[in-house]
């Protein structure tokens, strides 16, 4: 039945719980902590595959490693591809910290603060550990859950990450301590006596 005093019914939960999919390549819209870290991974590696792949297509055609070390023409279209593939990770990167921001409820105007030194280093770490505000804000709303794709990337990524880590120490802490050695048996061999001179 009709009743005119009746209060309206409006369906306020739906309306804070909408989501949206985050995609790879898009410049808006909100992304999360762990799409923000899985993202720019997989940006950079995109890059190197694509540079490292026209380099062996670029020295095939140019006759072999030996003979394309040695041409400008190959060495120019490599500088060239490059510098573009750099070019798009930078531009890629900018959009991924302003959605990053734009996730936490704060403008993407903030990402120039990754040209300040120091506070770069506080403005990534608040991209890698801030969560994002709940629900809808005034940048859209929250991006879905992540999937079973992200999880797993993000761990494999943090294995691999720690994995790099663990070989770069057993190259670097045996290499730091021979140097140590060298440099303290030098010091003894230089060691002033009031007769040398």
């Amino acid at each position: 039945m009709n009743q005119p005093y009746q209060a309206p019914g409006a369906d306020v939960q739906a309306s804070t719980a909408a989501t949206y999919q985050p995609r790879f390549f898009a410049s808006s819209g909100r992304l999360g902590r762990m799409r923000y870290f899985v993202y720019g991974l997989g940006l950079t590696l995109l890059a190197y595959l694509v540079v490292g792949v026209v380099g062996v297509i670029a020295a095939a055609v140019m006759g072999g490693f030996q003979q394309a070390q040695g041409s400008t023409v190959a060495t120019l279209l490599l500088g060239l591809l490059a510098m573009a593939a750099m070019l798009f990770v930078l531009v890629m990167t900018v959009i991924y910290v302003v959605r990053r921001l734009n996730d936490m409820n704060l403008t993407g105007w903030l990402a120039l603060l990754m040209l300040v030194p120091l506070v770069n280093v506080i403005l990534a770490l608040m991209l890698l550990f801030v969560p994002g505000s709940k629900g809808a804000n005034k940048y859209g709303p929250a991006p879905v859950a992540n999937s079973g794709g992200v999880i797993a990337a993000f761990a494999i990524s943090l294995v691999v990450l720690v994995a790099y880590i663990g070989i770069i120490a057993a190259v670097a802490v045996p290499a730091y301590q021979d140097y140590v050695n060298r440099s303290q048996s030098m010091m003894e061999q230089m060691q002033y006596t009031p007769g040398d001179y």
